[in-house]
Formats: C-alpha cells, structure tokens, sequence
C-alpha cells in the first residue's frame, strides 16, 4: 500500500474468523503507513447517520440568540457552540462553527482533580426548537462508543499485543467527544477567486486516540498529511467513515502509529457538483475517542520487535515521546487534556479558569501542568 493514499477497509472482514487476519493487516499497515482509512460497510445504521444530518442541520439554523443561549462560553466542561468568529487554529482564524458535545453527566464534587471539569452537563438546545436532537446525538454516540470499544481490540491486535492490551487506559468513567461542523460556503469578495484558499480548519494533528468521522456532505476539502511529506486529499466516499490516528495513540505506541497532519481547505471549486451546481455549505461530524482522564501510562506500549521495526524514524520516536512525556507529565492524562483545551479554548478559559491565562502556550506545558495539579490539590475546583 502507498503512503501517499488513503486505504479503504472492509469492516466486515472483521467479524469472521477467516478474515479477520486480512483485517488485521490492513489496518496495521494504515496505522503505520497513513496515519487515515476509509472503514467501509461499518455498523452504524444509515438512518441514523441521516438523522444525525438533520438535526445538525437544524441546529446550525438556530437563530443568533438561540445560539448565544448554548455558547461554549457558558460551560467550564468546554462543551457547546463555536462561533466562526471564535474558531482559530494555532493564530489563524478558521471558517467554521461548531457545536461539541459529551456524554451527559453530572459536574465534579469540589474535592475531585481539576481535569474532571471536562465532564459535565451537555449545552442542548431548547427541545422546543429541536424536539428530536438529544436522542439522535445520544443514540449517534452510543452507536459510536460501540464501534470505537472494538477498535480499541482492532487495534491492539493489529500491534501484535493480547486483545486486551489496552483496557487498563480506560474506565467505566469514558471521555469521548462529538463536533458537529459546518463550514459556510465563502462569499467574501476576496475568497471568491479560483486562486484563493479559505482556512476551513488549519493545520492540527486531533489530540484523540483514535477520530470517527462521518462527513456530512459531499464536499471535498480534507487533507491529509502523508508520511514522505504530500498533502493527500480525503474526499467523503459514499458508504463510509473515515478513522485517522491520534496524538495518543502516535505518543502510546511510540511513534509507531501515524497522527497525520491535517486540514481543511475550502476553495470555490469544492462548493460545487460535477455539473455547477450549489452544493451549498459543507458539514462533518468527527467523534474524538478519547483514553480515561485518569489514565496513566509512564512508558510506550511494549510493542513486539517485528511491529517497532516498521519504524525506522528516530525523530518520529523522540518527538513520541515527547508527547508521551507532555500528556502525562503531571501525573493523569487528565491533566494534559485539559491543558489542551485551556489553550484552545481560551474564551473559556478568561472566564471560568482565567488564573492560567499567563501560561496559555505549548512551550509553557511544564508550568502549566504543575500549576493545574497545585490548583486541584489546594484549592479544589469549584462548580
């Protein structure tokens, strides 16, 4: 298989004994090689992928104050809507908005570790206006939960490791999130010419274990960075999701798997069909599967010989580490989670954890680390 493609894998290859190895090899070789796949005939019902598609659709439609009233702003578990005017990547803005989500819970007592804030209540919208979108995002969820607790097995099978290699990084307490992305179509005066590229997304690596993403539309866009350095594009596929690898799982199998870079990219071109026609904005829905908040894990995987030598790479394995060392440095993954979203998210941040403000960067990850697990040791989280 080339680097510089992206693979499509049968899912039902997976649930028989006579295939599963062919499985296994293939998706082996696109953890390793590309870092993104195409998971074909996958168990979520198309019904379900529709109506997921609808309700997004309707929240998207919201008034401006309907929208105002699910701001992430509003939440310090860093869930909700995202304006285009608050999206950035790095420093750049990026022409989307957004609305996240998590599994319903309760807000953390006073005396539990700050990273349990990025679990609490949802920001739903009024039912009155959306009578049918909590049950298809908690249903969507559910049904992706089951598909990515396979994968968790996929995965570790297809490292060479026991089927079990990886449950001890997660609990019953799951840490998941689903976005759902639209990104209008550009009609600036200055993005309106063929030469002109609009940032829909920049140039990220996602911070999951594992993404799910289930594109919403038919537009093109999605870029993926290969392994010898070419940007490959990853046009939805009828019938099918697309799985990438994580910074988790690229930092826990030490550099072994792939977290591509990646982007989205919106020109004119892409906003129309083969025939000129309108296709009108673009939507995704990624599902970022997530290790527990209070994983820990201080070393790489122990992957066999025959699986560490499919990357000969010493900067791919120091720059492994490194994450490895960033995500658990103050102790749970929790800690370096939630660093990641003060950072991103840094509305959020001046008003629910402003006291971290001075040390917003990721070359101050050290600092901020120390200061997040000071905070929740001696003056517990408030909520």
């Amino acid at each position: 298989m080339a680097a510089n493609s992206i693979p499509t894998i049968d899912y039902s290859l997976s649930t028989s004994p006579a295939t599963r190895p062919q499985f296994l090899s293939q998706l082996r070789d696109a953890l390793v090689g590309v870092g993104f796949f195409y998971l074909e005939k996958h168990p979520i019902p198309e019904s379900l992928q529709d109506d997921l598609s609808a309700q997004s659709r309707g929240l998207f439609d919201l008034s401006p104050e309907k929208k105002e009233e699910i701001d992430m702003t509003s939440s310090k578990h860093f869930v909700g809507y995202v304006g285009t005017e608050n999206s950035v990547t790095v420093t750049k803005k990026d022409y989307r908005e957004t609305y996240t989500l998590g599994y319903e819970t309760p807000a953390p007592n006073p005396d539990e570790p700050i990273y349990r804030n990025l679990r609490g209540p949802n920001l739903w919208p009024d039912s009155s206006d959306l009578p049918g979108f909590r049950l298809v995002m908690e249903r969507y969820m559910t049904e992706l939960r089951k598909l990515a607790d396979e994968f968790k097995i996929f995965v570790a099978e297809a490292l060479g490791l026991e089927s079990n290699a990886l449950a001890h990084l997660f609990d019953g307490a799951p840490f998941d999130r689903l976005m759902l992305a639209k990104y209008p179509q550009p009609t600036s005066p200055e993005q309106a010419t063929e030469e002109q590229t609009v940032q829909g997304k920049g140039v990220h690596k996602d911070a999951s274990l594992l993404t799910f993403l289930l594109p919403g539309t038919s537009h093109g866009g999605l870029e993926a960075l290969s392994s010898t350095g070419e940007w490959i594009p990853a046009p939805p596929v009828p019938g099918t999701m697309i799985i990438n690898v994580g910074l988790q799982l690229e930092a826990l199998t030490g550099g072994v798997c792939y977290a591509a870079l990646h982007k989205v990219v919106m020109r004119p071109e892409l906003f129309v069909d083969s025939n000129g026609n309108d296709l009108g904005p673009r939507f995704s829905f990624p599902f970022f599967h997530t290790i527990s908040l209070d994983a820990i894990q201080t070393d790489p995987l122990d992957l066999p010989p025959h699986i560490l030598a499919l990357v000969r790479d010493d900067d791919a394995r120091r720059q492994a580490r490194v994450r490895l060392r960033r995500l658990f440095q103050a102790g749970s993954a929790g800690y370096g989670v939630f660093a990641s979203r003060l950072i991103v998210y840094q509305k959020v941040t001046q008003r629910w954890w402003p006291q971290f403000l001075d040390l917003l960067s990721f070359e101050k990850h050290v600092e901020l680390g120390a200061a997040l697990q000071s905070y929740s040791q001696i003056k517990p989280a408030t909520v």
